[in-house]
């Protein structure tokens, strides 16, 4: 069974308030509005594999969006970040570490949610139609249960939760995955993590990996920092984190380019052109 939503849970928010249900699926839930399915979403980081075969990116963390074969060149023209995913390639995948990915989720549900479009699809039923026992055996969540904030989240304020928090993962928003990151990065404790403050952390996990340079990993400390859900940042915050990071891959892009070597040539070159004019018609008297 798929467990409850955490990083993604925010996108349930999105969908229409009424109408839509849930079922798990593959691993992680579908959504349906009516008799159509609409989108996907997983949560399981570091699966790269399916059938011995490896896969440039993770094929189960982030949101999937069925469409049918004909109109998927369309649906990428549209958004050139979405992928068709290597394992159920009807479907359209944006990876959970997708620059922007919370703005790109919001910018295509807008579409799917267009009463007309190539957008969504319908199963198509096998065999006899399920009795009604059976449908209630589908996990299905009533959407009238409020299950916006998982329940292993308190609401203590940010200065008691920092003072007794020992562990890394006793922060929001940072589990045990991330304790090991941080563990290889050199910060053993929330004091330390703390103390850091959320840029010269991220500094120290880019360092032992790449993948660290994403906005959504400097929600997640911006949002430990202040004890909250990293979705609730504010667009500020939010902002804060891309520009930051954004000017990380600058300086990685400009540390990369190859420094060019000065000739003697070109310092006599440069030397002539800077000369006083003074200097230049006594070089051109002598020539003459």
């Amino acid at each position: 069974m798929a467990k409850e939503p955490v990083e993604l849970k925010w996108v349930e928010d999105l969908l229409p308030p009424e109408g839509y249900r849930r079922k798990s699926m593959f691993g992680g839930f579908a959504y349906y509005i009516e008799d159509k399915i609409v989108m996907l979403i997983f949560e399981n980081p570091g699966d790269f594999k399916h059938r011995n075969q490896l896969y440039e990116f993770e094929v189960w963390n982030g949101c999937m969006f069925p469409v049918e074969r004909e109109y998927q060149l369309q649906a990428l023209k549209q958004f050139p970040d979405l992928k068709v995913h290597p394992v159920l390639p009807k479907w359209l995948y944006l990876p959970l570490h997708t620059e922007a990915f919370d703005e790109l989720v919001s910018d295509i549900l807008h579409q799917v949610l267009k009463p007309s479009g190539y957008w969504g699809s319908i199963p198509k039923v096998k065999g006899p139609k399920k009795s009604a026992s059976r449908k209630l055996e589908l996990e299905t969540i009533s959407v009238n249960m409020d299950t916006r904030r998982p329940r292993m989240f308190s609401d203590e304020p940010a200065e008691i939760k920092l003072k007794t928090a020992v562990k890394i993962s006793d922060l929001k928003n940072l589990g045990p995955a991330s304790e090991k990151s941080f563990h290889r990065a050199g910060i053993k404790t929330a004091p330390q993590f703390i103390k850091l403050g959320w840029k010269k952390a991220l500094l120290k996990l880019i360092e032992v990996d790449s993948k660290h340079r994403h906005s959504l990993f400097a929600y997640a400390l911006i949002g430990a920092l202040a004890n909250k859900e990293w979705t609730g940042l504010s667009s500020t915050e939010k902002e804060e984190a891309r520009n930051y990071v954004k000017s990380l891959a600058s300086q990685n892009k400009l540390a990369k380019q190859p420094s060019k070597k000065i000739t003697p040539k070109k310092v006599k070159t440069f030397r002539k052109k800077m000369a006083p004019k003074s200097v230049k018609k006594k070089r051109s008297a002598k020539r003459k």
